[in-house]
């Protein structure tokens, strides 16, 4: 089975084939063995696990959408944190969360200046301004509470640490934790 994927990134838009052809009826997948890296069987895997979690939490059906709205928060939260920051936040990450956190990174231009609550939810918003249904606030809360219960305690508290006070309410409360 082969199908067409469109998606938007920080580059423009791409288009992306997807090929599975392990695909039940497919003569050319029986004959020859089957291949898996097991590291990105797992990453992928563990993306996936985020995404429901997200997908749940928002009680929103759409994955794509869901993954975008995991990409364009942890930008805003990666942009607003030191570089030295980032690179820990990183170590926690499923590897292909991971290669999405790196997308577009300019380090040399990090942290933003503009560090405000207001300018954090802008960048989500523009992200989402053709499908209103998404609130802005209410995306960045639930994918901030996803992260909070896939990475430490402990780097959750550095990030804090390092935010301005104006973003501290849209995380979640202590101890949403593993």
């Amino acid at each position: 089975m082969a199908g067409k994927v469109v998606y938007q990134n920080v580059h423009g838009i791409e288009e992306c084939f997807i090929i599975a052809d392990d695909e039940p009826g497919n003569s050319s997948a029986s004959r020859r063995p089957h291949k898996n890296v097991p590291a990105l069987a797992s990453t992928v895997q563990k993306t996936k696990q985020w995404i429901k979690e997200l997908m749940q939490e928002l009680q929103w059906d759409d994955a794509q959408k869901t993954y975008h709205g995991l990409s364009v928060v942890l930008h805003a939260l990666r942009d607003r944190l030191t570089v030295h920051e980032t690179a820990d936040l990183a170590s926690e990450l499923p590897m292909l969360l991971r290669g999405m956190f790196y997308e577009g990174w300019q380090p040399d231009q990090v942290p933003v200046k503009d560090r405000s609550k207001q300018a954090f939810l802008s960048h989500v918003f523009e992200a989402f301004r053709h499908d209103p249904v998404v609130d802005a606030e209410r995306l960045t809360h639930a994918v901030l509470k996803v992260l909070s219960v896939h990475v430490s305690a402990g780097e959750m508290d550095d990030i804090r640490a390092i935010i301005p006070d104006s973003l501290h309410d849209l995380f979640p409360k202590r101890g949403v934790h593993r």
